[in-house]
């Protein structure tokens, strides 16, 4: 799929004017299906690598076996187990402004769509809601893949808009 037609409603459609919404969110999931089995096998991070991650400076650090793979990433938003819900990281006052801004592209595209999924500060629902919104976000924002984290009742989707290798500190005797 190119670039240009990556982020447009697919030609699936309900009617002759009506872009069928659930077949392309369900595009959106298998594209980050897709993409998150090519980004770790491209940086080398083979099963379940040591990660840190920092809201502030919207990084996440990867431990490889022979380096470090250093990611830029927003945080689309957050489930709680106790309140079953997803809740966007532009609603949530909690969260540095800069992954509001970066979902700016998400929150207008569901306005101009009238889609309520991508303007409904709350959603109900867990993880299949919440994975929804995340490939939905990662598509729109062209992202290389999601990255999600559990932190005790409370599951962080990230996406993936950038990652490189880090810098080596070592310093060679030659």
């Amino acid at each position: 799929m190119s670039a240009a037609t990556e982020n447009t409603p697919a030609p699936v459609e309900k009617t002759a004017s009506a872009p069928d919404w659930a077949a392309w969110s369900r595009e959106a999931v298998e594209m980050m299906v897709a993409r998150n089995a090519e980004w770790p096998r491209q940086f080398g991070l083979q099963g379940s690598p040591q990660y840190r991650w920092d809201l502030d400076r919207a990084t996440l650090v990867l431990e490889g076996p022979l380096h470090e793979v250093v990611a830029t990433v927003c945080l689309v938003g957050t489930t709680s187990d106790s309140e079953n819900s997803f809740l966007w990281s532009w609603a949530n006052e909690a969260i540095p402004p800069l992954h509001g801004q970066a979902l700016e592209v998400v929150h207008d595209f569901g306005r101009e769509h009238q889609l309520a999924l991508l303007t409904t500060a709350r959603i109900p629902g867990g993880r299949p809601e919440a994975t929804e919104c995340l490939c939905i976000a990662a598509r729109l924002q062209r992202a290389m893949g999601t990255f999600i984290d559990q932190q005790g009742d409370v599951t962080l989707y990230f996406t993936l808009l950038h990652a490189q290798l880090a810098p080596m500190d070592v310093q060679l005797p030659n």
